[in-house]
């Protein structure tokens, strides 16, 4: 359950229990100025209020609260990175892959410093994959670094206009009954993917969707779904058999 789901459904429990306990402090405070003979107030006591009133100005504020941290929660989950992930017959929860999202920032100070899109990579072989709107540079490590560099780094690009349009990505790793799912949004630069027994297959989606999409109940499925801009990479990442 998301986050902003979760606030959604505690609203109305959070009303309903407020408006329980008011009621049951109001008929307490009535019937006990009535065993005093004080239901008009005569001797001064502060009045109550009604508890339609009551009922009123929680509906309000319970609902401008919520409101308030929907749109939070909203800001906080699109415009920083947020991904979720899962899988499947890992032995106690170990994933299938190791994968990684890279910032541009994350590349200072690194091997990878002054890398551009589409430049080689010390240590790696380049191909270049084509599908829908993007171009994906993927980089698979010589033999000599493996098990010292991350076995796969995939750069996605794309030239289509993207403004105003927010950024998700789907991944989902396959081997034999195993499976790692994995996706979110964010602006990483690229995907590392290491694990060196790994020889499964690999599908890698992104996508650009209408951002008034975000914040609603649509699974990352549904969007890439409605996506503008899209673009699907797979990879078959089983070892060549040896030469005999």
């Amino acid at each position: 359950m998301t986050p902003i789901f979760a606030v959604i459904l505690a609203a109305p429990v959070v009303l309903g229990i407020t408006v329980l306990i008011y009621m049951f402090y109001y008929r307490r405070k009535i019937n006990k100025r009535l065993a005093e003979g004080n239901i008009s107030g005569k001797r001064n006591v502060k009045p109550m209020m009604p508890p339609i009133v009551f009922v009123l100005v929680t509906i309000i504020c319970v609902s401008a609260v919520t409101v308030l941290l929907v749109i939070a929660l909203s800001i906080f989950s699109f415009k920083n990175f947020t991904s979720s992930g899962s899988s499947n017959g890992g032995f106690d929860g170990d994933p299938i892959v190791d994968v990684c999202m890279v910032y541009k920032e994350d590349l200072e100070n690194s091997p990878f410093e002054g890398y551009k899109t589409g430049d080689e990579i010390k240590g790696y072989k380049m191909s270049t994959e084509k599908n829908g709107d993007f171009t994906f540079y993927c980089y698979y490590v010589n033999d000599n670094m493996q098990g010292v560099l991350p076995r796969l780094i995939v750069v996605p690009d794309t030239k289509a206009d993207t403004s105003r349009l927010s950024l998700g990505f789907i991944i989902k790793a396959e081997e034999g009954k195993k499976e790692l799912t994995f996706n979110g949004s964010g602006e990483p630069y690229m995907f590392t993917f290491d694990r060196d027994s790994f020889e499964g297959t690999i599908r890698f989606e992104e996508f650009y969707f209408d951002e008034a999409l975000n914040g609603t109940l649509l699974s990352w499925e549904e969007k890439s779904e409605r996506s503008k801009v899209k673009g699907v990479l797979e990879l078959d990442m089983s070892y060549p058999e040896p030469e005999e």
